[in-house]
């Protein structure tokens, strides 16, 4: 059954956001990355793992700062970007390429693809 779980968890529609995001140099926060526990968005970067409320559509609410946070997706298809709005700034961070976690049917997909070359 445990088993069971974390597939579902892994394909869930919070699976779009996980992965790392990089942020410009200079900004205050370098890196966040974005993983699911106990079916939560936690947002985790070097000053701590806080959850995130859903509050719309890519959007959610980080209590712990006060801050509104949008995902920016390309083409309206996958995750692009990240937006956290703060103290009256925006910090935008870029997700990193190849920390995207596919879902099961597109790696699936992916790995038949792959094989059949």
């Amino acid at each position: 059954m445990g088993a069971f779980m974390s597939v579902n968890a892994q394909t869930g529609p919070l699976n779009d956001y996980l992965g790392k995001y990089i942020f410009a140099e200079g900004s205050p926060v370098a890196e966040v990355s974005l993983t699911i526990e106990d079916s939560n968005l936690v947002i985790n970067s070097a000053m701590g793992s806080t959850s995130l409320e859903k509050k719309g559509v890519d959007s959610f609410y980080l209590a712990t700062y006060d801050a509104l946070v949008i995902f920016k997706r390309k083409e309206g298809k996958s995750v692009e970007t990240i937006s956290i709005f703060v103290q009256g700034m925006e910090l935008i961070g870029k997700k990193e390429a190849g920390a995207v976690a596919l879902k099961e049917d597109e790696f699936y997909a992916t790995f038949w693809s792959k094989q059949n070359h």
